[in-house]
């Protein structure tokens, strides 16, 4: 009886395959090789000349913060080349403590100008970058700005 059951998938396993695999299979290759064109589509801009992102972010912080006694440890992320809605553009993001609360800014940048500027969301992954301390009053790397103390008298 074993030998007979062996005989029987011996049986099955013998048959070549059907001749359209091999077709099947040359036009899974062409579908996956079309499909590599939409990881990467051939609009993509290269990235320009970094701006000078530091200044720029000081500037464009020092006309929208009012009260910026208030603010203060300023740290900013080295800008990145994204697509947005205006856009290919560099983005930066901005930590500064508002009352002692983290908040982050995210700016985008294109020749050397502000176009767009946020409270910074989820999708900014401004969570994710690393921070150098940077002075706003100055607009440099490195310095904190310095805090304004209160007249003595």
């Amino acid at each position: 009886m074993i030998a007979a059951f062996r005989a029987k998938i011996s049986n099955k396993t013998s048959h070549p395959p059907p001749k359209w695999t091999g077709f099947m299979a040359v036009l899974w290759l062409l579908v996956l090789a079309g499909c590599s064109e939409l990881a990467a589509p051939a609009g993509i801009l290269q990235p320009g000349v970094e701006p000078p992102y530091v200044s720029l972010a000081a500037k464009h912080l020092q006309s929208v913060l009012k009260d910026q006694a208030s603010y203060d440890s300023f740290e900013i992320a080295a800008p990145r080349w994204v697509h947005s809605i205006g856009g290919w553009s560099f983005l930066t993001c901005v930590h500064f403590r508002d009352h002692g609360r983290l908040k982050s800014y995210a700016l985008f940048l294109q020749n050397d100008t502000v176009i767009d500027a946020r409270f910074a969301v989820e999708t900014d992954a401004c969570e994710a970058q690393s921070f150098v301390p940077f002075d706003l009053v100055t607009g440099t790397l490195g310095h904190t700005t310095a805090p304004t103390q209160p007249p003595l008298y």
